[in-house]
């Protein structure tokens, strides 16, 4: 593990994966072959001299083996067109209230299918559908919906936001119902969908619609329940990555349970088993988001770290993480939670420290570590900001550094008097004591996005951001470069910022 803390193999193979998912999305077949092909002869001549450069041969392998997951999943997507006989059973993700019964919205009954057979034959994947009102249909979660119709289902298309969406929740068909005629059977509702379920009711039955949803969407990334004027003043302010479950909420269930574990001195072997399966089991409850699954599997890298009694690095760590969610799933290259997941993460290990030190020389120490932790994840976060939307709110620091350590603090007060409660509904009390802080953060939220709704609004290219992140890195904490280097790149990285402020730069 020493030489992984200074080489970090991982941080190279994970950017070969990127370029080689790049290519094979995005480039002709045979440009990415060819390309392969160079690098890997290029490897082979470097071990024929006995010079081998272990940074390019592991790039290399990289690249090799993100063109050939990248291709592999492009050819295997679920696609084409399907009609006759369609059978589905509704999912929670459909709308639906808090007991399963699915709702209208927009005028019409918005659901999700899985288990999707045609004319009896399994279809892998999930489907949309649309029920206009009129249908009045009495339509439950779990329930299996028959009807004579179509699923319709286009090729992947890395460019295409439906495309990525599709892939990231498995939904790759649309359906249609012929006449709209349709039947019902009774089905299960999922292990998953249940504890959602249970969750969702302690919450509105012991704290307002308002402060509910928003700590639905908190525990598990699901923002399906906020209205939009919450969600709006969130975004506002710099704020709405609390909907995300981040590493930190992760973090907390897991050390919590392993510290519950110690107590009662499970064997390590074990309790690494039944640590496994927590968070396994939560990430199934988030969806599988990309953010968890990045916490996730840092965490577990941690543990075997200490179970072997090896140095634990964070940035191998991510390398390690980023290359085994890539080769899994390809298309997380272009999910926005999964780049910025990473590009916060990022900021905080590269540049907190530096960041810190300066400030505590003016501040309280904790108040300038809360401070640096605020300024350097957006360090890592703002090309992203400004390429998915465009603008970075200017309260985000200062809304932020209040609202951060609040729910930082009181989340595991929350989190355990939700699972409490969930489990033994009398303890409402508890729950209803522990959301008080997160109403009134909600509060502040709203009052701050009134107060100023000033942004720094830039047209940022992904050309910008493979500039950015390569001088970022190179004038972080750890790279090796000379102290001129480090304060060269990060004006560089400054320059960037203002050049996409002023100037539209093409892809």
């Amino acid at each position: 593990m020493t030489k992984l803390s200074i080489y970090r193999p991982p941080l190279w193979i994970a950017a070969g994966i990127a370029v080689g998912i790049s290519s094979a999305f995005f480039l002709p077949v045979l440009f990415t072959a060819a390309l392969t092909v160079l690098f890997c002869i290029v490897s082979l001549i470097m071990f024929v001299t006995g010079r081998v450069k272990k940074e390019f041969v592991l790039f290399s392998a990289g690249l090799f083996l993100g063109a050939m997951a990248a291709t592999l999943y492009a050819a295997l997507f679920p696609s084409g067109s399907y009609e006759g006989d369609i059978a589905g059973r509704i999912t929670d993700a459909s709308n639906c209230n808090s007991y399963g019964e699915c709702t209208l919205v927009d005028g019409g009954y918005l659901l999700e299918l899985d288990s999707l057979t045609v004319n009896g034959e399994s279809v892998r994947g999930k489907a949309s559908l649309y029920l206009p009102f009129y249908v009045r249909g009495d339509m439950d979660v779990g329930e299996y919906i028959h009807f004579t119709g179509s699923l319709t289902g286009a090729e992947f298309s890395a460019g295409e936001y439906d495309s990525l969406m599709g892939a990231k929740y498995g939904v790759y068909y649309t359906a249609a119902v012929s006449d709209y005629a349709f039947s019902l059977t009774p089905g299960k509702v999922t292990a998953v969908e249940q504890v959602r379920f249970a969750v969702r009711n302690a919450l509105l039955d012991n704290c307002n619609g308002v402060t509910a949803n928003f700590l639905f969407a908190m525990i598990f990334g699901d923002t399906s329940y906020l209205s939009y004027s919450v969600a709006d003043s969130f975004r506002n302010t710099g704020t709405a990555h609390l909907f995300a479950v981040s590493g930190l909420h992760v973090a907390l269930l897991f050390y919590a349970c392993s510290a519950l574990l110690n107590k009662i001195r499970m064997p390590k072997v074990i309790a690494f088993g039944i640590d496994c399966f927590i968070l396994i089991g939560y990430s199934a409850l988030c969806s599988f988001s990309p953010s968890v699954l990045r916490s996730a599997v840092m965490i577990l890298v941690s543990v075997l770290c200490k179970m072997g009694f090896e140095r634990y690095d964070a940035l191998t760590a991510g390398g390690i993480s980023a290359s085994l969610l890539l080769l899994c799933a390809p298309y997380f290259l272009f999910d926005a939670g999964f780049l910025m997941s990473y590009g916060a993460v990022f900021g905080i290990i590269g540049t907190m420290k530096p960041v810190s030190n300066v400030l505590r020389k003016v501040l309280w120490r904790p108040l300038a570590d809360g401070i640096a932790i605020t300024i350097s994840s957006n360090i890592g976060l703002l090309p992203f900001m400004f390429l998915y939307f465009g603008t970075v709110p200017l309260a985000t620091i200062p809304v932020n550094l209040i609202v951060c350590p609040l729910t930082s603090l009181f989340y595991p007060f929350l989190l355990a008097a939700t699972v409490l409660t969930t489990i033994i509904p009398q303890l409402g009390t508890l729950l209803t004591v522990a959301a008080v802080p997160t109403y009134y953060a909600i509060r502040f939220v709203q009052a701050a996005a009134e107060v100023s709704s000033a942004a720094l609004n830039a047209a940022f290219s992904p050309l910008l951001c493979v500039y950015y992140y390569p001088l970022l890195a190179c004038a972080s904490t750890f790279s090796v470069a000379p102290s001129t280097i480090k304060k060269v790149c990060a004006l560089l990285c400054l320059l960037i910022v203002v050049i996409a402020c002023f100037v539209v730069v093409p892809v």
